[in-house]
């Protein structure tokens, strides 16, 4: 029970963190500004250790998502700490070497993830594009 509490929380986490791609901020910013940049990596860093521990978790209660050159993940919790996290960021960042790969329920997690992983930038430039043109604006004025 505790391990769904927990992955709900992880994806709950999550969540908020992209909403913050999704919904203009009331800060106004430039297009290639520090505060910009921050915001897309601790999104990708969220993203990477919440898919991570959803792994990791789910791989602790006995759900088998991953195997390691054709073999279902061994060792003590490190071990499989690190795999899922090197897992996770290898498939957000679209990378996908092949030498950790999905089973079973971890296909359709990394299905996700990997999708999260290629429109986080197009969400990013698009989200700044907004609220750039927003900026020209006269104050009151809406999209209509």
């Amino acid at each position: 029970m505790m391990v769904y509490i927990l992955v709900t929380a992880i994806v709950f986490c999550m969540v908020m963190s992209l909403r913050t791609l999704f919904f203009p901020s009331k800060w106004r910013e430039k297009h290639l500004s520090i505060k910009n940049f921050l915001l897309l990596g601790i999104s990708y860093l969220v993203l990477m250790l919440g898919f991570g521990l959803v792994y990791v978790l789910l791989e602790v209660e006995g759900i088998d998502l991953l195997t390691e050159g054709g073999e279902v993940i061994q060792g003590d919790f490190l071990d499989h700490l690190f795999t899922c996290l090197y897992f996770s960021g290898v498939t957000l960042f679209s990378v996908g070497y092949g030498d950790v790969t999905p089973i079973g329920v971890g296909r359709g997690i990394a299905l996700v993830e990997s999708w999260l992983g290629y429109t986080i930038p197009a969400a990013f430039v698009i989200k700044t594009f907004f609220v750039d043109e927003q900026r020209g604006k006269p104050p009151g004025r809406t999209n209509s």
